[in-house]
């Protein structure tokens, strides 16, 4: 019996290479994202190149209560994955930043997640048997000034996560939660765009493929937490041994050297 897969952020980066993953292994696709021709383009060439039907579901999920309008969607379905892709950051002091697009960004990291997780999962549990990825992010691990909300909203993905993957035991559903460092993803080139300078993010860089592959084997194998690359799990584990604030002070440093002053006003990035 074939098996069917909701992507969210499908349209590009990290959701773009974990759809092509599940499309190879001849899942059904339910692919969703706010960018239409991106969309559609994923979809035709899936569509030509896999043995998968490809369906799409263009909307913002930014929006206030818009999951459950998503699950009206493909409720009639039996979900055997769930990816949480979608997602954007905010980069800029946050007293100088819109609150609209950071209310925006925490309603889709936080409320939209949460909820389309809590609909999708029911049916897991009924079917015993199901898989739930959500892209968290290294952010997870350590406040982070300058995108602090951003910062503070991949950390609840990962408690989150773990919490919920606990009480999954032994109903045959799994979470994991894939936390990459900085991945070459639209996220970073809208960054690059954005700014001035010729200081980017490049620090520690990583393909989107091999990340997602790193992600979709966890996810199959029902890991929890999915940290890609040696340096990356030794950045993760830093708070344990260093002060909170100097972990902080370490970030800032970070993002400082990464963006010229000229940069320290509001750029939003997304992170699919």
């Amino acid at each position: 019996m074939s098996q069917t897969a909701v992507v969210t952020g499908a349209a590009s980066g990290l959701g773009y290479e974990l759809s092509l993953l599940l499309a190879k292994d001849n899942y059904n696709l339910v692919l969703v994202d706010i960018d239409q021709g991106k969309l559609l383009e994923v979809q035709s060439f899936l569509k030509e190149s896999y043995n998968s039907t490809v369906d799409i579901v263009v909307i913002d999920l930014s929006k206030v209560n818009i999951a459950q309008t998503v699950f009206d969607k493909i409720k009639h379905l039996k979900i055997d994955v769930l990816v949480n892709s979608a997602g954007f950051g905010i980069f800029g002091p946050f007293a100088n930043t819109s609150w609209e697009k950071e209310s925006a960004m925490l309603n889709l990291h936080i409320i939209t997640i949460t909820h389309l997780t809590k609909l999708v999962l029911q049916g897991m549990i009924s079917q015993d048997s199901g898989k739930i990825l959500n892209v968290s992010s290294l952010a997870a691990f350590q406040p982070g000034p300058m995108m602090a909300l951003y910062y503070a909203s991949k950390s609840y993905l990962l408690s989150f996560s773990e919490a919920i993957a606990n009480e999954l035991k032994d109903t045959g559903v799994t979470v994991t939660v894939l936390c990459p460092g900085p991945t070459k993803t639209s996220f970073q080139e809208v960054v690059s765009n954005a700014a001035e300078s010729d200081n980017k993010i490049s620090f520690n860089m990583a393909c989107p493929k091999a990340v997602a592959v790193y992600g979709y084997k966890a996810m199959l194998k029902g890991k929890v937490v999915a940290i890609p690359g040696v340096l990356n799990k030794f950045l993760s584990c830093l708070p344990r041994f260093l002060t909170r604030n100097r972990t902080t002070s370490i970030v800032r440093t970070i993002q400082d050297k990464n963006r010229s002053d000229s940069d320290q006003v509001e750029v939003v990035k997304k992170t699919t």
